[in-house]
């Protein structure tokens, strides 16, 4: 359908547009039209991506001096291919139209995904090595191995870019035509992203800085970059520059320096001639650097030759070693140990005698050196790429960070200390995103509370909104559940950790909803140790087993390959009519980016408040920055992010406007008013607090049965809550 919206002419690829659909792209149209940047939040299952790419792409046809690409970032590999579909079917109904756009849709992603050279593709972890391998620069033919894909890649990238008709190239595409024409699909994806009116990628190809870096030099101002399902952004960022160094990486990042040092001192005339030039090349840089301007590639004098490099490189190890064992010997009696960023620094100067350039630019340094004696298995030097990371974020940030040394408590360490360089300001991140780019779209289903997001992203959007849902039967029905049948409290407060009563609770809630819930049934908790103890205690009170009669149980574990395939078991026992009950944890795979459409998700239930521990170290920190340069207090943190994960969780139950499902909130935090208020509208308006609010779990059974009866009923959608061609 063909409709404008104020002077910008829009088609949609379907006969109905919701009205929250034309709402969104008003404002999404707002946004572009002052070049700023704006936060979107979106109803899940409502159209969201669609509505977003058939705007901007009527805007990047119409407006093409305002805006000239669309960069749109993606978590996942499957969320990725879903939006080039989406792309291809707006294009597909703009050529309908009459409308002949020549654009070019591309995604990009890692060589392992993309790579067809089955020697390599067979290598499974070792893939993005094994490439390089075969296409690093020094690499000749009859030499090493080589890559009969690149080759031919390498003969004819140009001609064969020029040659690629204007069309939508998926991942799967690009291995199809890669077969075809026997060149890599991953190089070909990375020359075309360069000319490409639509690029979709991972958000670390934008957020993290030893990605980033390789894009830079081909993006554009006069771009729209969007990231989709951005309710976790901050998260992202900030583990895009944190380190984390301990006792075997820094041992590991030894042993990497002796392979680099045996072969500086290789006496074969190609290795020092190769290192000969090298040092010619710093020299000639500082040179030629001009007068007052920075170049980051101007390596200092003091690791500007290989071997004083390694030198350095030796004395920082040790130094950080030395940081490590002492602090190891107080963290015997004190949970953890922090430094200043700026006074750590210091310290591990003085120890080594390491000069601040140097400090800055040895990641730099490493990269040249790596090169030079064409060393392409690059993983294997990861752990000392990790040292060299760690002391350059150092030196370089001082604010928003902290310097942490405490036990690694996660399965498997052996109680192993670690040393963390933690950021804890997201800012960080996309500050330069937002000034590089003319407008940046942070989207989601579950942003609310929006206004909390610019001040933890520091940046002032021209528009924040959140879309309300019109719905005309109400298909979903949250309850909150604070208390089990006997009136006992029903909560995963760590002081109650330990009390049957409640575990008990919970198991014979979750078996009556097994009894009453048709299809699907998804429930959600805290976390991976919460959901073993519980299921501990429900094995041993037989729960597990009553509600094994009833539907067919799967766990998630933290492999992601068994959770996958359980994921593909669970939608089987729901089509052959079994029905089946997932137990996974918040925050894990299941909870972001799966969708439970129609039978595979009739009830989501949170059981438990899904908080962050307020006792860790790391959290502690975090919420400390953020009370003091935003003013926002630990308690509002902590509240506002078990909250968007509830709500993530929760928005898996809907995928459209014809689907259902209940929303099941079980622990008594939920019904706090400061909780109500950071749920989206969408949400909270289809809670009926008269019947649905603070009630016990025998009334939830109840409100689910009625529910479930009223589901059953024909419908239709009003006609008043959508828009045909006619009617706009």
């Amino acid at each position: 359908m063909k409709f404008v919206i104020d002077d910008l002419e829009v088609i949609f690829p379907y006969k109905f547009l919701y009205k929250e659909q034309l709402e969104y792209m008003q404002a999404l149209k707002q946004t572009l039209d002052e070049k700023g940047h704006g936060i979107l939040e979106m109803p899940t299952g409502t159209g969201k991506t669609v509505s977003l790419l058939a705007l901007i792409i009527a805007y990047l046809a119409q407006r093409p001096n305002s805006i000239k690409k669309l960069i749109y970032c993606t978590r996942t590999v499957v969320e990725m291919e879903k939006t080039l579909e989406e792309v291809r079917l707006v294009l597909k109904a703009r050529k309908a139209e009459g409308l002949n756009d020549n654009f070019t849709a591309v995604g990009l992603s890692s060589r392992r995904n993309l790579c067809i050279n089955p020697d390599v593709v067979n290598q499974k972890d070792r893939v993005d090595a094994e490439c390089r391998k075969r296409t690093a620069e020094w690499v000749k033919k009859g030499q090493s191995e080589t890559c009969i894909f690149y080759e031919n890649f390498e003969k004819s990238a140009k001609e064969t870019i020029a040659n690629l008709p204007n069309d939508v190239y998926s991942l799967t595409d690009l291995r199809k035509n890669g077969a075809y024409s026997i060149q890599c699909p991953y190089y070909t994806a990375r020359e075309m992203v360069k000319k490409a009116n639509i690029v979709v990628y991972n958000y670390l190809y934008l957020i993290d800085p030893t990605v980033s870096s390789q894009l830079s030099k081909d993006q554009i101002k006069e771009s729209v970059v969007v990231f989709d399902e951005a309710h976790n952004i901050d998260d992202v960022c900030i583990e895009a520059y944190t380190v984390r160094l301990n006792k075997p990486i820094l041992a590991e990042a030894i042993n990497n320096l002796k392979v680099v040092e045996t072969q500086i001192q290789s006496e074969t005339n190609e290795i020092q001639n190769r290192l000969n030039e090298e040092y010619k090349k710093l020299i000639n840089n500082l040179e030629k650097k001009p007068e007052g301007e920075l170049n980051q590639l101007v390596i200092p004098g003091q690791i500007r030759k290989a071997r004083n490099f390694i030198d350095f490189m030796k004395r920082v190890i040790n130094s950080l070693r030395k940081k490590l064992k002492d602090n190891s010997e107080a963290l015997k009696t004190s949970h953890a140990i922090l430094h200043n960023p700026k006074s750590f620094t210091e310290e591990i100067q003085k120890e080594g005698n390491l000069d601040i350039d140097s400090l800055k630019q040895c990641g730099e340094r490493l990269n040249l050196l790596l090169n030079t004696l064409q060393i392409a298995e690059t993983d294997k030097f990861r752990p000392l790429s990790s040292v060299a990371q760690f002391v350059m974020y150092l030196v370089q940030y001082q604010e928003g960070f902290k310097v942490i040394f405490q036990s690694n408590n996660y399965e498997g360490t052996l109680n192993e200390k670690l040393m963390t360089l933690a950021c804890f300001d997201s800012s960080l991140a996309m500050k330069n995103i937002f000034a590089l780019f003319q407008s940046v779209i942070l989207t989601s289903g579950t942003m609310s509370p929006i206004e909390i997001y610019p001040k933890i992203l520091d940046f002032k959007p021209v528009v924040a909104k959140s879309i309300d849902i019109e719905l005309t039967r109400n298909s979903i029905q949250p309850i909150i559940v604070s208390m089990s049948e006997d009136g006992t409290e029903l909560t995963s407060e760590f002081t109650l950790r330990n009390n049957e009563d409640v575990s008990r609770n919970y198991g014979n809630f979750l078996l009556e909803l097994s009894e009453n819930v048709p299809d699907g049934l998804i429930v959600f908790m805290p976390s991976y140790s919460r959901m073993e103890e519980w299921a501990r205690q429900w094995q041993k009170d037989k729960y597990l087993e009553q509600i094994s009669k009833n539907k067919v149980l799967f766990i998630e574990s933290r492999d992601v390959n068994e959770t996958s395939t359980k994921l593909q078991q669970y939608r089987k026992c729901c089509d052959v009519g079994r029905g089946a009950a997932l137990f996974s944890i918040a925050r894990g795979k299941i909870a972001e980016g799966i969708d439970f459409e129609g039978h595979y998700g009739r009830c989501v239930a949170v059981i438990g408040f899904p908080a962050l521990n307020s006792k860790d170290t790391l959290i502690l920190e975090r919420c400390k920055f953020l009370e003091e340069k935003f003013k926002i207090t630990k308690n509002d943190f902590i509240e506002f992010d078990a909250m968007r994960q509830t709500c993530q969780c929760l928005g898996r139950v809907l995928r459209g406007k014809q689907d259902y499902g209940i929303m099941i909130m079980a622990d008594k935090r939920f019904a706090q008013k400061s909780k109500l208020q950071k749920m989206p509208r969408w949400i909270y308006k289809q809670l009926d607090q008269s019947r649905c609010l603070n009630i016990t779990s025998e009334s939830a059974i109840t409100v689910v049965r009625d529910f479930f009866r009223q589901m059953a009923k024909p419908f239709k959608i009003a006609d008043n809550s959508y828009f045909t061609q006619d009617t706009l």
